[in-house]
């Protein structure tokens, strides 16, 4: 339809523009000779007359007449758009000489309506002839079609599971060839041989019914018991697996003891252990049997993956053997029933749960490990295993805590090594680290008394915590210090004395000073620095102590 409205637009359009252009050399012929003596006589009237014979014609819309002189006339509708053609008007005498000119604007509605006439026939011939067209289809496919799929589906509504169910019979013309009607009656019947053979056995279900309708209490008793059984064990699992799941490792060995008791109780055994590696981990017995015991470390479960072994009448072994791990789970049965083909299963999946748990023991085992190691990383200077900064500060506010609720001072040592850059400079770092282990470890060595602590607070700068000491006590502590530390003998080619010494600063706390543990932290890290510095001043490897009046000029 599309194609054919197309083509007939084209046509009319080609046809409407031929009848233009015969049109246009009919007025070049016979009217504008006549425009041309009206315009040379300058007679209006004749002029207009002449214009509305022109205009009154069917495929003109409308004229627009220009002259020289400035004269224009217009007739027909308002002209839309520029004009289609122009003819000009030249002098009878002179066709050089031009007296106006002519805007003809075709008709342009008059081809629309053609085309749109042209393509209503056209639509309406098409759809006659397609409502046409359907109708013998329809009519064909209804015969050969519907009143066979009508006839089915009234059969299929007759069908019940019977054994004199009937025959699906269809009228239909006799035909040479079969299509997917005749395919779909022999369906059916082969349906009606299946529903006949249904009824026979439905039929001998029913008999077979009957027949164990009287066992079937029994039976629904038996399996509500093997049922609650199973519902039991499972609740068992999940709960220890719960219970256990928060434990710390020190009571993993008791919990897992009572796991296997609890567990054995449920199964019907008299004695099961876990062994890992070869190694007992954990067991439980009814009563002692060490040679039992030792059986179970000589047996061996070499297949690999998990595997049912029977070293007995009475004993289960369910190994898992690895390349990184052997694990065996050995079950006494108080019987022989208790430990039969039909249970093995039963057994294997609790040997699983038990290996998970004993993976989960392991895995905490590790994990506490790991944190006391991170713990102590936290709180360790790697160099010279001496309490960190974070460590000292967090040690020095307990300690005040206890400080102000005993009543007792507290006195804090900062030192320093002399001239270590210099030390670094001339033996190099190796060697300065091992320089400051070794004053680390003569410290770790002189203060053990509780509460007191030692620790690095910078490269070469340490601090010791002296509680219970006021500072004349402190100052002769680290007297004391500075004089071991020389005596170490430790060669420092950049030092005046030739050997490795030490400035210390002392500063001290006392209960009449009062204050927050903020402010006492700050007062004594205070002091101490400025007595340090003091120290470094006065020439180096000596002791200075000030005492918190001091501390006035320090900000």
């Amino acid at each position: 339809m599309l194609l054919v409205s197309i083509s007939q637009v084209i046509l009319i359009s080609r046809e409407v523009r031929n009848q233009q252009e015969q049109l246009l050399r009919h007025l070049t012929a016979t009217q504008v000779p006549l425009l041309q003596t009206a315009l040379w006589d300058i007679e209006t009237l004749a002029l207009e007359r002449q214009l509305q014979r022109i205009v009154e014609l069917e495929d003109i819309a409308s004229l627009h007449l220009q002259t020289e002189t400035g004269l224009g006339i217009d007739l027909g509708e308002p002209p839309v758009g520029s004009a289609d053609t122009t003819l000009l008007i030249v002098s009878p005498l002179d066709e050089r000489q031009r007296l106006g000119e002519l805007q003809i604007h075709f008709n342009n509605q008059r081809m629309a309506r053609l085309i749109r006439d042209s393509i209503v026939q056209r639509v309406l011939e098409f759809s006659l002839y397609t409502l046409m067209l359907f109708a013998i289809l329809f009519r064909l496919l209804h015969q050969d079609i519907g009143k066979p799929l009508r006839g089915i589906a009234d059969y299929v509504a007759t069908l019940r599971p019977q054994k004199n169910a009937p025959r699906l019979a269809l009228v239909r013309s006799q035909r040479s060839w079969f299509d997917e009607i005749d395919l779909i009656s022999r369906g059916f019947e082969t349906l009606h041989e299946g529903i006949s053979h249904y009824a026979e056995q439905h039929e001998n279900a029913i008999e077979q019914l009957a027949r164990e309708r009287d066992s079937l209490d029994l039976r629904v008793a038996e399996r509500t018991s093997e049922l609650g059984y199973l519902n039991g064990y499972l609740k068992l699992i999940s709960g220890t697996s719960l219970k256990l799941m928060h434990l710390r490792q020190e009571q993993y060995p008791r919990a897992m003891a009572q796991t296997l008791q609890t567990l054995a109780q449920y199964l019907h055994l008299d004695a099961c252990a876990l062994l890992d590696d070869g190694r007992l981990r954990t067991r439980w017995m009814e009563y002692d049997d060490e040679q039992w015991l030792d059986g179970l470390t000589t047996a061996f479960v070499r297949a690999s993956g998990w595997s049912v072994t029977r070293l007995d009448e009475r004993t289960l072994l369910i190994g898992f053997v690895s390349q990184q791990r052997r694990f065996v789970f050995a079950a006494r049965g108080r019987a022989s029933s208790d430990v039969s083909a039909e249970r093995e299963e039963l057994l294997q999946g609790a040997g699983q749960w038990l290996f998970s748990l004993l993976q989960h023991w392991d895995h905490v085992i590790g994990l506490e490990q790991a944190q006391q190691e991170l713990l102590k990383m936290s709180r360790t200077d790697p160099l010279t295993g001496l309490a960190n900064r974070r460590h000292f500060e967090q040690h020095q506010v307990e300690e005040l805590h206890r400080a102000q609720r005993m009543g007792y001072p507290v006195s804090l040592l900062m030192l320093d090594v002399d001239f270590f850059k210099g030390y670094n400079d001339h033996y190099g770092h190796a060697e300065g680290d091992a320089c400051l282990a070794a004053v680390a470890n003569l410290m770790k060595d002189r203060f053990k008394r509780a509460g007191e602590m030692v620790a690095r607070v910078g490269g070469e700068e340490f601090a010791v915590l002296l509680p219970g000491l006021d500072l004349d006590a402190a100052r002769q502590c680290a007297e004391a210090l500075g004089m071991a530390i020389y005596d170490l003998h430790l060669p420092h080619a950049e030092s005046v004395w030739g050997r490795v010494t030490v400035s210390i600063g002392c500063s001290c706390w006392s209960v009449e000073h009062g204050g927050d543990t903020d402010q006492i932290i700050d007062s004594l890290s205070r002091l101490a620095d400025k007595a340090l510095y003091d120290a470094k001043r006065a020439g180096r490897n000596q002791v200075v102590a000030l005492r918190r009046e001091a501390l006035s000029g320090v900000q």
